[in-house]
């Protein structure tokens, strides 16, 4: 099964690549990325300026070439070439954008993180996937971590808060909540879902402490049947995820390992790719996204509560 993938301007689009490939060649899946297109308009922003963007941009290109990918000249000749697609541009307000070509095509559509930066946009792409009954989903690896099927549900009982920590990189195309708040979102998320008491945010509230390179945003998350989440995304400490699940009958937390989370990542996007269930269904991201954009119209507001619609 031939996968493409459209964007070249993060290092995603090598490491999904070798990773898919290598599974293919061992064997372990049909799939095997053999194409990108570069839509341009690079917008990966290094620490240390737009000089080493562009070398690490070439980089990521020569990688994924020669993981044996072809660079296609236009979205046209990728689509006329693939069976499924990956969206992999950084930033996420383009993945609307990018997406449209091969759902309009009824094409399985993997789009990398965040799904878009706006809840409009996603409420669109959710749209068109019911409208040309496309398979698609988004997620962040922080959804497939080790640790959470290892919590013990008896000892637990039923979730009632979850306190949860993550690294707050952010970046200016996408600020505050968008570029990594939803890794934390999403590591939230997926712990709802294992307890069996899923989705439901009725409401958000966000504030802001320092600048691009210090300090942290709190997300407070309150569900429609009372249950609570905070997150704490930092600049400071280190780099780290994890969290503190509160049930009623006991308290369990974990710190994330990341050895095999990139692994399982690719391994659902391998078995969507071939016809299997997507890891996550696109209305719970569409929720996420919700989450993020609410949280950063918060801050804007000074911490103040901020309703989420309820997504069909």
């Amino acid at each position: 099964m031939r996968i493409g993938a459209i964007g070249i301007d993060s290092s995603h689009t090598p490491v999904f690549t070798k990773a898919i490939n290598a599974l293919h060649k061992e064997g372990k899946t049909k799939c095997q990325v053999t194409a990108f297109w570069d839509p341009g308009k690079h917008e990966w922003q290094h620490p240390a300026g737009a000089e080493q963007s562009k070398k690490d941009v070439a980089k990521w290109r020569e990688d994924t070439i020669a993981e044996g990918a072809k660079q296609v000249d236009s979205l046209d000749a990728l689509l006329s070439q693939v069976d499924g697609v990956m969206v992999l541009n950084i930033n996420g307000h383009r993945h609307l954008e990018l997406a449209i070509g091969p759902i309009a095509k009824g094409m399985p559509t993997y789009i990398d993180k965040p799904l878009t930066c706006s809840i409009d946009q996603a409420k669109a792409l959710l749209s068109m996937t019911r409208q040309y009954k496309a398979r698609a989903y988004s997620a962040s690896s922080l959804r497939f971590v080790t640790e959470i099927p290892k919590l013990d549900k008896e000892k637990l009982g039923d979730i009632v808060a979850i306190d949860a920590f993550g690294n707050g990189e952010v970046l200016d195309m996408m600020p505050d909540l968008w570029h990594y708040g939803c890794h934390s979102i999403e590591m939230v998320d997926a712990i709802f879902k294992w307890s069996g008491q899923g989705p439901g945010v009725k409401r958000v509230s966000a504030i802001k402490k320092g600048d691009a390179t210090s300090g942290y945003h709190l997300l407070d998350i309150e569900y429609r049947d009372g249950r609570l989440a905070r997150i704490r995304c930092d600049r400071d400490g280190a780099w780290a995820f994890g969290a503190t699940v509160h049930g009623k009958k006991g308290v369990q937390q974990f710190v994330v390992d990341f050895a095999p989370v990139y692994g399982r990542l690719v391994a659902g996007m391998v078995k969507f790719f071939e016809g299997g269930e997507a890891p996550v269904s696109l209305r719970d991201i569409v929720e996420n996204v919700a989450v993020m954009q609410a949280g950063n119209e918060s801050i804007a507001r000074g911490g103040e509560w901020v309703e989420i619609p309820v997504i069909e």
